[in-house]
Parts: structure tokens; sequence; C-alpha cells
């Protein structure tokens, strides 16, 4: 078996995927700023029960260091996909991240914006900054953009103990970025940029034990009783929620949201405050995406309508198999995360994916949308934001919006026959979400997927977070394998649509933002 790493010919020649698990000769010893702390003999049995490792997302690479079981890492093989006419998209590509050609994985992308500075911060999983012996310790990296994402500044490691997952707000009450990231030994650690991006300080851990694939909101609405609030919702069994009043450095207690078996629950703040989370919910071999509502800044939270209930999770039955978690074509990982948003006409929507025709029978994934014009009481019909006519993967779609400006972007292999590589596509709505354009190809070239012997198997990452900008132009944020003698790195492809603002970009340097610090 051989692999093609670096920028593809323009025809990829087909070969299909190994499927016995191997384990590539790798060294597994971090660099000397990197922390790896025990994790409780507790949490390090849940990795002897198949189960439960089943369901494990970012804690079970977490685990595998912190309970020194490097035997549960990197049993996936590197391997070559597909064949695919390659030819540019419309904006050229632009990567994200700077590895220096180390072949190491970067993934799982998060993103928000300074509304005082224009300032792109950008967050995800970085094995380098642990691995590498000049990274900067721990296993996440962020970079930064003043220049609307046409270029970025790799800024290296958020911090020592940090174990990937990455989210990142910006908070207007305090002008500051908040990145939140797994903990080593198998909490969660909260960062805090007070110098628009350039660098981040430790700022908490919300959560010490057990935790999984968190993710922030924060309420940004001048007018909201709840405004500077910061939520934080994540897995430890079922899904669970915690805030903060004082910008992250106390939270309160978590309470219970959903029930296990469950993943990947995404937050949002609704102009006036009102907060509203979704995830993954599993039972009896289905998916349901439920959804709760806060009216209360995050005190109590009520059950609205689901997403979606009882459909068919998309999974390969090969690849399932194989990885023992359900996962697609090509032994990727997936579960079938949704992202939600509400827009400043009070719209809820919602971007998912799940399997529309029957398990082990034509299309395993695909990518839908839905808009909820009653705060989740009921959805409007769903749309299929993919026009191909193939039975191809679509999956980890993304949402984001900026007035009434919505884009969704996800991966999709409609280009190679054989359902294995891999681009990133696009679909944009100007009337939020009743009508929307073309779906287009943004990605330059379909990759090949190259697996990271560190990573935990099958892992090529969980999620991605793309952008509306203030000035409503677009950046679609997502990981591939194209550069030469590297698995993944972070890519943005931006366009500069322009439109009226929907929140009234205020501009100045840093020392100018109107800090209201709690």
């Amino acid at each position: 078996m051989f692999v093609i790493r670096g920028a593809l010919s323009r025809i990829i020649p087909l070969a299909l995927a190994a499927v016995a698990l191997t384990s590539p000769v790798r060294a597994l010893e971090v660099n000397d700023k990197t922390v790896i702390l025990p994790a409780s003999p507790e949490l390090c049995a849940q990795l002897d029960d198949p189960e439960k490792v089943r369901y494990m997302d970012g804690l079970l690479m977490n685990l595998a260091w912190s309970c020194n079981r490097h035997d549960l890492l990197g049993k996936t093989p590197e391997i070559i996909t597909g064949s695919a006419e390659q030819g540019l998209a419309e904006a050229p590509d632009v990567q994200v991240n700077d590895d220096g050609g180390k072949g190491n994985t970067q993934s799982e992308t998060a993103m928000a914006q300074s509304l005082f500075t224009g300032t792109l911060c950008s967050g995800f999983n970085d094995s380098c900054e642990a691995l590498c012996p000049d990274g900067g310790g721990g296993f996440t990296g962020f970079s930064r953009s003043t220049d609307g994402g046409a270029t970025w500044d790799d800024r290296g490691a958020v911090g020592a103990t940090s174990f990937g997952d990455p989210s990142i707000v910006w908070r207007r009450s305090d002008g500051y970025f908040y990145f939140a990231t797994l903990g080593s030994g198998g909490g969660l650690a909260l960062w805090r940029s007070t110098d628009d991006c350039q660098t981040f300080e430790f700022l908490t851990a919300p959560a010490t034990s057990g935790a999984d694939k968190e993710f922030l909101a924060v309420d940004n609405d001048l007018d909201s009783p709840h405004y500077g609030n910061v939520y934080l919702v994540w897995t430890s069994g079922g899904i669970v929620a915690s805030r903060s009043v004082d910008g992250g450095v106390t939270w309160s207690p978590p309470i219970v949201l959903g029930a296990s078996p469950a993943q990947g629950a995404w937050p949002t703040v609704a102009p006036g405050g009102d907060v509203f989370v979704s995830w993954n919910s599993r039972s009896g071999g289905t998916i349901s995406l439920p959804v709760v509502r806060s009216t209360d800044g995050g005190v109590t939270y009520d059950p609205v309508s689901n997403i979606i209930t009882n459909e068919d999770p998309p999974r390969d039955a090969a690849a399932t198999a194989t990885c023992n978690r359900n996962a697609l074509n090509g032994n990727i990982r997936y579960i079938a995360l949704p992202q939600i948003l509400v827009t400043d006409d009070g719209v809820l929507h919602a971007v998912y994916s799940y399997d529309p025709d029957g398990l082990d029978f034509g299309d395993v994934a695909d990518v839908f949308y839905r808009r909820s014009t009653d705060n989740g009481a009921s959805w409007e019909p769903e749309v299929r934001l993919h026009l191909d006519a193939t039975t191809n993967d679509q999956y980890f779609p993304t949402l984001s919006a900026n007035g009434n400006r919505l884009q969704a972007t996800w991966y999709d292999r409609r280009l190679d026959p054989g359902n294995l590589l891999q681009d990133t596509f696009r679909r944009v709505s100007d009337d939020g979400g009743l009508t929307w354009g073309p779906d287009e190809r943004i990605s330059d070239v379909s990759t090949t997927i190259v697996f990271d012997s560190v990573t935990a198997p099958c892992y090529h990452g969980d999620y991605d977070q793309s952008l509306v900008k203030m000035d409503s132009g677009l950046v679609a944020q997502w990981s591939d394998d194209r550069v030469e003698a590297e698995v993944a790195n972070v890519f943005v492809d931006v366009i500069q649509l322009g439109g009226v603002f929907a929140d009234g970009f205020e501009g100045g340097d840093v020392a100018a933002w109107p800090r209201q610090v709690p």
C-alpha cells in the first residue's frame, strides 16, 4: 500500500482503502512543553468498555494519552483513495495553519470574528504543537487574520494542557475571544485572549472529568437581559450545560439537557437572550435531533420540537465494522452532529445529515436544512442542500449567518465515482433560508483521506465552523490532505460579497475597545 499526500495530479488513479486495522510505526512522545495529566482510574476503566468507547469522540484520544493507552491510537492505515478530475474553484483556497512540512494533523475547525477590530480568530486540533520538538505544547493551535481571511498568521499553541475539540466565541461586553478545548486528564479548559487573538491564557476548567465535545455560545445582544453571558454545553454521559455570568471565571453547576447515548450539543443565542441547544440522540439504531430552549439565561431549559426524529444514521456497513462505530466509506468515523443558529429576525435555522433511503442502500449520507419561525415549536419542510444526482456522500455540514445571509458548507464526494475523494461545497441564501442559490464547489482540489497514527482510530475530524463576516463576505473553513508529506491542514475560501452590516461594524484598534468587563 502506498500513499499520495501532496498536491494532487490532474487525475488520481483509483485505489481502494485497506480495511484491516494496522498501526503505522511512529514514536508516541510529546515535547517538553506539553502537559499530559493523568485521568482517574474510573475514567481509564471506560477504555475497556467497547460500548463506551464507541460513543467517545475527542475524549477517546484524551484518555488514550492520559491513561497511557497508546495501543488505542493510530489503528487506521494511511490510505490513497479515489479518482476525480481536478480543476480550480472560483476563489483560491488559503491555508490557515503553518505546519512547516512536519506531517501532523490540523483539523476540526472553529472560527469567530471581533466586531471591534474585524480580526478573524481560527482554532483547530494541532498534533504538531504536542509532538514536534518546536511545538508550543498541547493538542490545539490557532491562527489569526486581520485582512478578512486573505492571509493568516499561525500563532502556535493555545496551551500546554489543551486537548483539541476547539470552540471559539467573541464576547462583545469585553472585546475578548474565548476558546474552549478539552483539557488533559479528561476535563475541559477555557482560554481567553485579551489581545485580539494574538495570545491565549488559561482562564478556568469548567469541568474536570469525563467531558467530551464541548461548544461555546455568547450573548452579544446589547438589549438582552442576559447580555455578556457565556454558555457551554458538552457530553458527559448525556448532554449537559453550564453558564458563566462573569466572563468565564466561574461556572454554574451543570444541568442535564439530554440522556445518553448522545453527542455533539450545539448552542446558539437568539436576539433577546433566549438560548437554544440541539444534539445527536441515538435510540434503537436511529438518530433524532432534539432541541431545548432557555428563556431565563440558561438557568432552565425546556424541550421544543425535534429537528428530525428516528432517522437512519449515516453509516457505511463495512467502514462501521472496521471502525467499531458509525463510519463512512474509507473508514471515516462519523457522528451526524447538527449546527443551529438564530438570525436577527428570530428565525431558528438548522443544518444536519442522515441516511435518507435506508441503511446499506443508495445514499448513505445527505445534508439538509430546516427553519423554524416559532422558536422551534414547529419546523418548515427540509431542504436537501446538495443538488447532485449521485448517491455519493455529503457530510459534516456547517451553518453561519449575518443578517439574512446564510452560508451552508459541507464535505462532498460527488466528483469521485468511487465515493472516496473529498471536496468542500457551499450554498448561500440571501433571504433567511427561504430560497438558496446553486451549490458550488469551493475547494480547489479533490483530496485523499490520510490518517494520522497519533490520533484516534478512523479520526479525520468531527466538525467544522465557517463564518459570514460582519461585512457580509463569506469564509468557508475546512481541513484536507492536499499538502505534500502531510496529513490534514486547515484551509479557507473567502468571497467578499459585501452588503449592509447586520450589526454596525465598529472598527478601531485594541486600545479603543469599549470594554465593559464584569
